[in-house]
């Protein structure tokens, strides 16, 4: 599959797939490199070939579907006069640590 920085996803989220994004788990930095998922939906229901291979052999946790991370960077939008893609950043982890959106 195919890895995106975190930097990728937050800037360019429009070419992104539609699914759930994959990181190591490990300390993030905007550098650190991730994949999505598979559509789901295109396996039988006991797989999880549409998971991204490090999920299995390297710990790989699921962080955030690519609406839900479009909405983290709508709220910030709605904020920040001028957002930059390390407050998208710091809005991101805080919505994947506290399931809820970072005031600013």
């Amino acid at each position: 599959m195919r890895t995106y920085s975190v930097r990728e996803v937050l800037e360019s989220l429009d070419k992104m797939p539609d699914s759930w994004f994959y990181l190591p788990n490990t300390i993030w930095t905007l550098e650190t490199k991730g994949a999505f998922s598979l559509d789901g939906r295109d396996f039988p229901p006991d797989s999880n070939g549409y998971l991204p291979p490090q999920v299995a052999s390297e710990g790989w946790v699921e962080t955030l579907d690519t609406p839900m991370i479009q909405d983290v960077i709508d709220y910030t939008n709605q904020q920040l006069p001028s957002p930059t893609t390390e407050d998208y950043f710091k809005a991101f982890k805080f919505y994947y640590e506290n399931d809820a959106f970072l005031e600013f």
